[in-house]
């Protein structure tokens, strides 16, 4: 073989693998929510983490719920993706937003709804995917001091532990690269004081 066939034949190959996907993850059946469910929030969410996907754990109809932003009293916090069996007869309502004519942003969180739309129990899950322990920076480079992390329903396990010590560690280096972004830094900026 010729090297420009070698090099049409991996170009063929790379267009091939990018036309047919990663493989896909199975997923819940879906829905929409209820007007009644949107929220109004103030300001938008961060961009989405790129979270670790653990490996599906041994149970048939496991499903894959992707992470989300939550909106928490004032900002937003990170509810991981997570693996759940899902619950009888339902489907899943994935997180969404919206902007009436003025623009005000209105959102309303994932949730598992049955026939009628109504609130389901959200399923305890199997396992829980990883933020990665990275800074979220601005397209201008700096870095965006991030919220606490969701919590998900009691019975999960170690994961949260790994995770919250990995995102305290990621904290940790942010506020040592600049001061002024830790916690205590806005509560001196908050009193008027210089940090």
């Amino acid at each position: 073989m010729r090297c420009s066939e070698v090099v049409r034949a991996a170009l063929v190959a790379t267009a091939v693998f990018f036309a047919c996907g990663a493989p896909k993850l199975p997923a819940p059946p879906y829905t929409t929510h209820p007007t009644s469910a949107l929220v109004e929030i103030p300001y938008p969410p961060p961009p989405a983490r790129v979270e670790a996907v653990p490996l599906r754990p041994n149970k048939a109809g496991a499903v894959w719920i992707d992470g989300e932003w939550t909106w928490q009293t004032r900002r937003w916090a990170w509810k991981p993706g997570r693996w759940v069996e899902p619950p009888a007869n339902a489907r899943f309502a994935p997180w969404t937003s919206v902007r009436d004519r003025v623009g005000t942003l209105y959102v309303a969180a994932g949730a598992w709804r049955d026939a009628s739309g109504a609130l389901v129990s959200e399923p305890s899950p199997l396992a829980v995917g990883g933020p990665a322990p990275a800074a979220v920076v601005t397209p201008e480079g700096d870095a965006v001091r991030q919220g606490p992390l969701a919590p998900l329903d009691a019975g999960a396990s170690e994961d949260h532990d790994a995770r919250d010590a990995a995102a305290n560690e990621a904290l940790e280096q942010l506020e040592e690269l600049d001061p002024s972004r830790s916690p205590q830094g806005d509560a001196m900026m908050d009193a008027g004081s210089e940090p």
